[in-house]
């Protein structure tokens, strides 16, 4: 007989510690994750983010509209971009051009920049 235990939700921080609204956003999520159940998954920022992942949050932050996701994810100094294949570039050269504090619910297609 097998059995496998339950998993929590996980959702997944792009953080970038020097940023402080990164570390209270940060501080709120953990603080939520025991009350709520869900685990959270802190990426660096100097880890790149995949080509899949920078996909699906672009059209998790336009919500259809994929020059709106590309528009949120970048910096505002930031190489321009008008394409997902072109802010994947960006992030390949430079991860610290994407927003942070990033949280995104992969689960429910949902993400969200904390400002």
């Amino acid at each position: 007989m097998s059995f496998r235990l339950p998993r929590f939700p996980m959702l997944t921080v792009f953080h970038n510690p020097s940023n402080e609204t990164s570390n209270q956003a940060l501080k709120l999520i953990r603080q939520a994750s025991v009350n709520y159940h869900f685990d959270v998954d802190i990426i660096d920022p100097k880890v790149k983010p995949t080509h899949q992942q920078v996909s699906n949050i672009i059209e998790f932050l336009g919500k259809g509209s994929e020059a709106k996701g590309v528009s949120d994810i970048l910096t505002a100094d930031a190489p321009k971009a008008s394409t997902i294949a072109e802010v994947q570039k960006i992030l390949d050269a430079n991860p610290g051009y994407m927003k942070r504090p990033l949280v995104v619910d992969w689960n429910k297609g949902k993400a969200i920049i904390a400002v």
